[in-house]
């Protein structure tokens, strides 16, 4: 947009030069009354000097204070720039203040040549000094009246720039004490003193000047001395001064009749600005005020309520939100709970399937140790029978060397499906217990007896201290004895020749009250890393199948879960090259349901 501030203000200034041309300046010729001298030197000033002064210092002011952020703002939009906020505040300051800024620029410029004018008429027109106080009173008093048709006739100049101004401001804060605001009540006195006042002012004076001066050129009987001539100029002075009186007096009733309501408007929209809505003006009229103030009411009525509308869809809108929102927590605290529920059956799933891959690796590893323990002894026995019916005429001593080694892998045999058999039972939890009251140290002294001869045969001592008082208690006795022979055949098994089997047993109450076993040997040791694989199916020490030494490798497995089953539990020590030791607990506190002295039941596990 082309703001054009510039033009505008030229205009304002040509138009008020050409009102003063056309009202001020004829005024004071006329009633001066100049010689043909005086004339001259008056027309020449004014029209030579007056005029280009007041257009030079109007430009001069314009372009150096008046509307320079204006032209700034301008200088924006002509290269379609988004001006800075500081820019616009201070146009849209200026453009409000720029009228009542130029008008009092117009008083103190042609006030400053009025001056100017009654030095040059003094000095070289040669103006009578009285005459010339009389020229600047004409002048100064009449030219003090112009800047306010100049206040009014910019302010209407720059009415669609302001609007412009307006608009593009609307969201930008404006410091409002840099702006200078003046009341209706102002405006309208100041517009009836410049229209009314003065004019009547000025025709009083010239009438009483023309009355005056055809007084003075009639017969001397009719000279202003004489009382008629008085009373004549009294009644003039008097007319002037009761119209003055009566034009100020509706004036004023005039401007109040308008700025009362209107300040009264200004004062109810403040309160609504504040944010009280219910101020009304509540004015009545049969005006543009009047239409005004009604429109006005009606529109707070209405925006009243819109209020308690949106008031009430904002609690209708909380109450959803809350609403929405705790729905939300819950299903946000119901997805937690399925995912920590997920996680734990992913757990589960993953420990499921690893329990699964271990179950698929026993069962491949059982396979093929079952494969390899059967293969053997079948084998020995198959070859050992061909190699006897082959040979009729064998020596009875070998005869009964081969049959004594079928003898032997067919107990292996034995030994082997009885294991796996047993091991089934406990696992299915089908196993039948024969549940007495028995005594420990008599099992301890059957299982040595047992074992007796395969020590005989490494020159192995058995060593046991185990007292005779030690308490009987409830449990399987052949299934116990089953655990000491186990331990005490892998004793035998990996002690040297010479070596030493020790068997310890003693009672503790603390921390329940149980019998302890210890069974150890002088044999190879076990390393610590394989304290818990030796207890598992098909294992031994070193973490290798039992697929390269004799047994089945799944005597500790037994052995763990009749002593679980009994209540107690079983665990090694042993130092690598020094010996090993097997211990077990079998407590005396266990309740078993029992009726009479023995009880033959089948349990699960």
């Amino acid at each position: 947009m082309e703001l054009n501030v510039s033009k505008k203000i030229i205009y304002s200034e040509l138009v008020i030069i050409a009102v003063i041309f056309s009202t001020l300046i004829p005024y004071i010729l006329v009633s001066m009354q100049f010689s043909t001298a005086h004339l001259f030197h008056y027309i020449f000033i004014t029209i030579v000097i007056l005029a280009p002064i007041g257009i030079f210092s109007a430009y001069y002011f314009m372009e150096r204070w008046e509307n320079r952020p204006i032209e700034m703002l301008a200088f924006y939009l002509k290269r379609r720039l988004d001006p800075p906020d500081d820019v616009m505040a201070e146009a849209r300051t200026r453009a409000l203040n720029l009228p009542i800024v130029h008008a009092a620029t117009v008083l103190i410029r042609y006030e400053l040549v009025t001056l100017f004018d009654c030095l040059y008429m003094g000095t070289v027109g040669g103006l009578p000094l009285k005459e010339n106080i009389r020229l600047g009173l004409y002048a100064g008093i009449g030219l003090a009246f112009f800047p306010i048709f100049s206040f009014f006739l910019t302010e209407r100049l720059l009415y669609p720039v302001r609007q412009f101004l307006a608009e593009k401001t609307k969201n930008i804060l404006v410091d409002e004490t840099k702006v200078i605001h003046i009341n209706t009540r102002t405006r309208l006195v100041t517009i009836l003193l410049a229209t009314v006042t003065a004019p009547l002012i000025a025709l009083g004076f010239l009438m009483y000047r023309k009355v005056g001066m055809e007084l003075s050129l009639m017969p001397l009987e009719f000279s202003p001395n004489q009382p008629v001539m008085s009373q004549l100029f009294n009644l003039i002075f008097l007319v002037t001064i009761a119209t003055l009186i009566l034009t100020s007096g509706i004036g004023i009733l005039l401007a109040t009749s308008i700025s009362n309501p209107l300040g009264h408007m200004v004062s109810v929209i403040r309160r609504l600005e504040k944010g009280d809505l219910n101020a009304r003006s509540n004015l009545i009229s049969n005006d543009e005020i009047g239409v005004l103030s009604q429109s006005f009411d009606k529109m707070a009525q209405e925006i009243e309520k819109n209020r308690h509308e949106l008031e009430d869809l904002n609690r209708n809108l909380e109450f959803r939100v809350a609403e929405k929102t705790e729905n939300l927590t819950k299903a946000y605290e119901r997805l937690q709970f399925s995912n920590q529920n997920l996680a734990v059956a992913n757990r589960e799933l993953e420990l499921a399937n690893k329990k699964l891959k271990e179950l698929d690796q026993l069962k491949s590893d059982f396979i093929s140790v079952v494969s390899h323990e059967l293969r053997t002894p079948l084998t020995s026995i198959k070859a050992f029978t061909e190699l006897i019916m082959m040979k009729s005429r064998m020596t009875g001593e070998k005869r009964t060397r081969l049959l004594s080694i079928i003898n032997n892998e067919t107990d292996r045999l034995a030994r082997l499906i009885n294991d796996i058999l047993d091991l089934t039972k406990i696992e299915a939890g089908k196993l039948s217990w024969h549940v007495t009251r028995i005594s420990l140290s008599e099992i301890i002294q059957n299982s040595v007896t047992s074992m007796q001869s395969l020590a005989d045969n490494k020159s192995l001592s058995i060593i046991m201290n185990v007292p005779s008082s030690l308490p009987k208690l409830y449990g399987d006795r052949d299934r116990l004895i089953q655990v000491i022979t186990n331990i005490l055949s892998n004793a035998v098994k990996f002690t040297h020749d010479g070596g030493t089997i020790s068997i310890n047993a003693f009672t503790e109450d603390v921390p329940r009250h149980q019998i302890i076993v210890k069974i150890s040997d002088t044999g190879v040791g076990i390393p610590s890393r394989d304290f818990e694989v030796i207890f598992e199916k098909f294992r031994r020490s070193g973490d290798v199948l039992t697929t390269h030494a004799e047994g089945t490798g799944l005597g500790l497995a037994i052995t763990k879960q009749i002593v679980e089953y009994h209540g107690g539990r079983i665990w090694a020590e042993s130092t690598p090259g020094k010996g090993s030791s097997f211990s077990f607990t079998l407590p005396l506190d266990k309740v078993w349901q029992i009726e009479g002295d023995h009880l033959t039941t089948a349990l699960d596990l």
